[in-house]
């Protein structure tokens, strides 16, 4: 039933999707055709030029349901800048973390637009984690960088209204949150200023937008409240009966597609009043857009292409949508004459989709391989079909890189597409040509463009600042089509994607990668030496084809001693992977760095591991991350006890376990509810794992009799749920929103001589030096007297916060919850997190 309904939700998704923009991704699978009620709808668009900029800091912050009310129901161009891309969130569904995780958030984002309509704008600020004030964050982002990337997208989107999904007030709980409506307030009046951020005013000139609102979520204030603000209303819960769905209901599949952050939403029905508060610019009385001239005649000469689009909406036949055709060429003909300003561009792109769609063209062009390396061949294949019966020839087509086209046309056909020469394409038949492109031998390799490059501070390093605000790279190799319609022609540039058949999920599309001709495989992420004894590290090596030889090196931190530390790539004759072992002797003191493994061959050296990103609701994405690994060196103690483990939604705490060593076994539910727990003297609970697991909430019973019988249960963060209050534990607690953000703050220790403290290392502030992002979230408050808790800390201007840590002795067995981020630390390779850990699960139980 999970499977069908995940299939069915694909589905909608499909049959949702809206004409793609500027700001807009290309999914991997080629766009259908649209049927007739969004071919309806698109036409509708394409006679309103009114556009709006709605601004929030995260994936996961847009009113889906606004966005979708503006683009289905009020048919205006609409993009959501999401300042960061959720790298510095938290993951339900997978391992990814960082900029993995933020790779996965940005085609969440990107799945969610092609539902809702809206396009989609960043600017280069990193999500480095919580943040409870804005001063903070635009300190670590610089200010005025990201000021310049929200201005940028304005003056190249050139909104008419810009739309915060938060206030300047802090009642947005987050200070990335109240960060982006500051900015946006700024950048409002910044945008029109010439003066400001030359280099983006000479590239796109200077905006004013009409105004600035503020999606207040608060309930519309009564006559008795005096002084506060007037709010303008809007019921966004309409029904789009060309859809057959409510603007609530669309918005709910989109929701929907932030899977990672777990926000699956119910599709709501009926009215649903949302509230605007003027913020900046000249305010609304009645309607969002007005004063504002949502036609074509803002433009000079766009009124005829307004009374051509007008004149093909009327006549719009949903059984025969290729009679269309005609007129929406004239009115694209006459459109390419106009200034092309951005909304222009935008319209006119959007027009090509719908004659696409009234034409029932199938364009695709698909690589002989999933992915590619600089230098090497490629071949692809093009396919044009049309299946409404419209008027369509075939005048060209073309592969960047490719020396020559050989055509797959049958009959009469053979041979013409390579000789240039037009030819009617035949209905519900496919016409293509074959092509072999050379990939050039300095081609980028595929990698998020935001990460070619390392941050600097807070901000990601992007070289070619016309890349700032864009959703993704372009695809690696496109192919050109020209068709003839009519008297004229269009063209369409489409992606090549590779193609599988997956048993389950069927069709699966995915972007072709150009990949480097070698990557590298660590069989661990961060590697623990607990004292000076050296360690040998397993390193696996791939190569695209037979022909790649060269010489791997790997370079480790100073003290640090790697034997070897270059040799010949150990290739059997006729084989892809290879495998070499190193021995690695830490220095002896505690410290960690980085272990960095690089190919050297004619002269270039390539340095980059394999990181595949498969999850169903998003295209499939493989990163090239530097090919590295952390060492830490530590001075740890450790029992080495066997230790159950119940894995959450990922993390890498039962790896470093075992590297304390510990002999970990992964327990299931079943486990849990009718296993032998006494096996374990430890068992330890994953992050989230009572969010992502139900049965073992409703088996929380049997692991208290765990505890009460002599075992030690350590359950590490999970999230907020009213569903888990006073139910876990011993003693009842609530798992809070309480956390502290700031990664240096002190850590008190208001009892040294506490069992977590002492045994079997001494444990003080100097364990809490290097850590990431945050000391700790998801604190218990409030928490039973019977706990102890070793640790108080705050972040500044708070009260102190002691619910980071609760341990309590049960009977014979003791329990502990965890707040602090260990998950986040341990990757990082902190040596004072791996020695709290081995405390955690190595204290001695109550005798």
């Amino acid at each position: 039933m999970t499977r069908f309904v995940s299939r069915l939700v694909c589905y909608l998704v499909v049959l949702l999707a809206f004409v793609p923009g500027t700001h807009a991704a290309a999914d991997a699978r080629p766009p259908e055709p649209m049927d007739a009620g969004r071919l309806a709808v698109a036409l509708q668009r394409l006679q309103n030029s009114a556009t709006v900029l709605y601004v929030g800091a995260h994936p996961d912050d847009e009113n889906t349901a606004f966005l979708c009310w503006l683009t289905r129901g009020r048919f205006a161009r609409v993009a959501y800048l999401s300042l960061t891309r959720g790298d510095g969130g938290q993951n339900l569904i997978g391992t990814e973390q960082g900029n993995a995780l933020g790779a996965l958030r940005t085609q969440e984002l990107l799945a969610a637009r092609r539902i809702d309509g809206a396009e989609q704008c960043f600017t280069r600020a990193v999500d480095f984690g919580f943040s409870k004030n804005p001063d903070e964050a635009l300190a670590i982002w610089d200010r005025d960088s990201v000021l310049s990337d929200v201005v940028r997208v304005i003056r190249e989107f050139r909104p008419d209204v810009i739309v915060t999904r938060f206030g300047t007030d802090g009642s947005g709980g987050h200070g990335h949150h109240t960060a982006s409506a500051i900015l946006a307030g700024e950048a409002f009046r910044a945008a029109a200023d010439p003066a400001r951020f030359p280099e983006s005013a000479r590239a796109y000139g200077v905006w004013q937008a009409k105004r600035l609102v503020w999606n207040n979520w608060q309930p519309k204030p009564t006559a008795a409240d005096s002084g506060a603000p007037a709010l303008l209303s809007v019921d966004i819960g309409g029904y789009q009966p060309l859809l057959g769905r409510s603007f609530t209901e669309i918005a709910a599949l989109s929701r929907s597609m932030h899977k990672s952050q777990g926000f699956g939403s119910a599709e709501r029905r009926g009215p649903s009043v949302q509230y605007l508060q003027h913020i900046d610019g000249a305010a609304a009385v009645s309607d969002l857009f007005d004063g504002i001239d949502a036609s074509w005649k803002r433009i000079a000469g766009g009124e005829r292409v307004g009374a051509l689009l007008s004149a093909a909406a009327k006549a719009f036949d949903p059984r025969d949508p290729a009679a269309s055709v005609p007129l929406l060429m004239r009115a694209e003909a006459a459109a390419r004459s106009l200034p092309q300003e951005p909304w222009v561009a935008s319209r006119r792109a959007e027009l090509r989709e719908v004659i696409r769609g009234c034409a029932g063209l199938w364009l695709e062009a698909i690589a002989g391989t999933a992915s590619v390396t600089p230098g090497a061949s490629l071949p692809v294949r093009v396919s044009v079909m049309q299946r409404a019966g419209a008027n369509v020839k075939l005048h060209g087509i073309s592969v960047a890189g490719a020396q020559a086209l050989l055509s797959t046309g049958s009959g009469a056909d053979s041979g013409r597409v390579a000789n240039g020469l037009a030819m009617a394409l035949p209905i519900n038949r496919a016409i293509g040509a074959e092509a072999t492109v050379t990939i050039p031998l300095d081609a980028p390799i595929t990698q998020p463009y935001w990460l070619r490059e390392p941050a600097r501070g807070g901000m990601f390093t992007v070289a070619d600042s016309r890349l700032i605000g864009t959703p993704e790279n372009a695809p690696a190799v496109s192919a050109r089509v020209v068709l003839g319609l009519g008297a004229d022609s269009l063209v369409f540039d489409v992606p090549v994607v590779t193609r599988s058949t997956d048993p389950v999920e069927g069709e699966r599309y995915r972007p072709l990668e150009i990949a480097p001709p070698v990557t590298f495989s660590l069989d661990r992420a961060a590697y623990l030496f607990a004292d000076k004894t050296p360690r040998e590290v397993r390193i696996i090596i791939s190569r695209a084809d037979t022909t790649v030889a060269g010489r791997v090196t790997i370079g480790a931190p100073a003290g640090w001693i790697v034997s070897p530390a270059a040799q010949d790539a150990p290739f059997e004759r006729g084989s892809l992977r290879a495998e070499m072992t190193v021995r690695v002797t830490p220095p002896s003191s505690p410290g960690s760095g980085v272990l960095a493994v690089s190919f050297v061959s004619h002269g270039r050296t390539w340095s980059h591991r394999a990181q595949r990103i498969d999850h169903a609701h998003v295209p499939v994405l493989t990163l090239f991350p530097p090919a590295e690994a952390r060492l830490t060196r530590a001075d740890v103690v450790s029992a080495g006890l066997p230790i159950g483990y119940l894995m959450g939604s990922g993390d890498a705490v039962a790896d470093a376990l075992t590297q304390l060593g510990a002999r970990v076994t992964q327990l299931s539910d079943d486990d849990v509810e009718s296993g032998d727990l006494s096996r374990y003297p430890v068992i330890v609970v994953g992050v989230r794992a009572y969010n992502t697991r139900p049965r073992l909430l409703a088996a929380e019973s049997r692991l208290r009799s765990y505890v009460t019988a002599g075992g030690r249960l350590v359950v590490q963060y999970q999230t907020p749920d009213a569903a888990m209050d006073g139910r876990l534990g011993p003693y009842p607690f609530t798992v809070s929103r309480d956390r502290v953000s700031v990664e240096t703050a002190e850590m008190r220790m208001p009892n040294p001589d506490h069992v977590l403290l002492q045994k079997p290392n001494a444990i003080g502030t100097q364990d809490f030096d290097g850590w990431v992002q945050e000391r700790g979230l998801s604190f218990a408050q409030p928490f039973d007297p019977r706990y102890e808790t070793p640790f108080s800390a705050n972040d500044p201007g708070e009260a102190p916060k002691s619910g980071s840590l609760l341990y309590a002795r049960s009977g014979r067995g003791t329990y502990t919850y965890v707040g602090l981020a260990l998950f986040r630390q341990l990757p990082a390779g902190v040596p004072g997190a791996y020695r709290l850990l081995a405390n955690l699960v190595s204290s001695s139980p109550v005798p």
